[in-house]
């Protein structure tokens, strides 16, 4: 039996902005988290425990208006180049500080992001366009396709890299291969709430989905016709908790962190499904955006202009023949290559 531990490292204010839309682990420096707002700005900050005035986290990079002050929905890091969305793509070099490449989406606004590989980016619209484009050359254009009535909430790929599974606003999932350049079929029956979040779980191979009335529900890969299972996260309180955003803490144990609309962050595990922990609570503002570090350890979430950090630890649990309780803690290893221990502690609850 598998159970998780998690601690509070830090609560912090993001000043400058009333709503932080995205935030994201930057993929190298993992004491790195960008942030995205409804302001147009992006900040990169380090969080660490060396830090001086109390140990707050410090700018790294910052830019104002990147997208001419409309707001950037998502952010993501590839090696080290960053990438933000709000009626285009802007492809940023960390190293320079300086923009690679610009595509734009006309005027329809790009709602979700996925980073696939060095050459290959997808995005999702607001008119439920999804698209697939090479960034490494001047028309980039790889497949592009209108399957959804609605906007396209979330993305997410599974471990072949073939089928990027695609959420919508109108209770859709849909599969697009991207090695065919074609809707796999079948998509999804339409479903009474709109889907808002979707992730991969490559163990089990199974896709999981966040609705708008609180229930998790899971397709068999290639079998995404119907579900092929369904957990409500509020069996008093159903149709109140939208499931907005959702990442995989460990998949191999099927753990899972999600955020609400009525400002919930849980943890969960599938397969059996059991609810573990949760973390936030506030009742008055949604959970507007979670990642989760699983080299580090570390979960950031976000509500509103607040920060919310965390660590947390599996713990493995075996019964010897005297029935004595063997707790087997994971340990992970950073970039370089020393454990994670105390790290974080020093931060004080701002």
């Amino acid at each position: 039996m598998t159970t998780i531990e998690t601690k509070k490292l830090l609560e912090y204010r993001l000043n400058g902005t009333d709503m932080i839309y995205d935030c994201q682990f930057h993929s190298d420096h993992h004491d790195w988290i960008g942030f995205s707002t409804i302001e147009g700005d992006i900040k990169i900050m380090k969080f660490t425990d060396d830090n001086d005035d109390s140990n707050k986290p410090t700018t790294v990079y910052e830019w104002k208006k990147y997208h001419r002050g409309n707001p950037i929905r998502k952010i993501r890091f590839h090696q080290n180049r960053m990438f933000s969305i709000s009626k285009s793509i802007k492809i940023t070099d960390l190293q320079t500080q300086k923009l690679i490449r610009k595509i734009s989406n006309g005027k329809k606004k790009i709602y979700s992001l996925l980073v696939i590989d060095d050459y290959l980016v997808c995005i999702g619209d607001d008119d439920g366009n999804f698209k697939c484009w090479d960034y490494r050359i001047e028309r980039p254009i790889h497949m592009s396709l209108n399957e959804c009535d609605n906007y396209i909430s979330d993305l997410d790929i599974d471990s072949n890299r073939q089928f990027v599974f695609a959420t919508s606003g109108e209770g859709t999932l849909s599969a697009f291969n991207i090695r065919s350049r074609r809707l796999e079929p079948p998509q999804s029956e339409l479903f009474d709430a709109g889907f808002q979040s979707v992730r991969y779980l490559e163990e089990k191979n199974k896709v999981i989905v966040g609705c708008e009335d609180g229930v998790i529900n899971i397709f068999n890969n290639r079998e995404w016709g119907n579900i092929s299972d369904r957990y409500p996260i509020r069996h008093n309180n159903a149709g109140t908790s939208s499931i907005d955003c959702m990442e995989v803490i460990d998949d191999e144990q099927n753990f899972l962190i999600f955020g609400t609309s009525d400002g919930s962050m849980e943890i969960i595990s599938l397969f059996p499904h059991q609810h573990h922990q949760t973390l936030i609570d506030n009742q008055l503002q949604g959970i507007e955006c979670i990642d989760v570090n699983q080299i580090t350890n570390r979960i950031i979430g976000t509500t509103e202009n607040q920060i919310y950090l965390y660590q947390y630890e599996l713990i493995k649990s075996d019964v010897d023949d005297n029935d004595n309780v063997k707790r087997k803690k994971t340990t992970y290893i950073n970039q370089n290559n020393k454990k994670n221990d105390g790290f974080f502690d020093d931060l004080l609850t701002n």
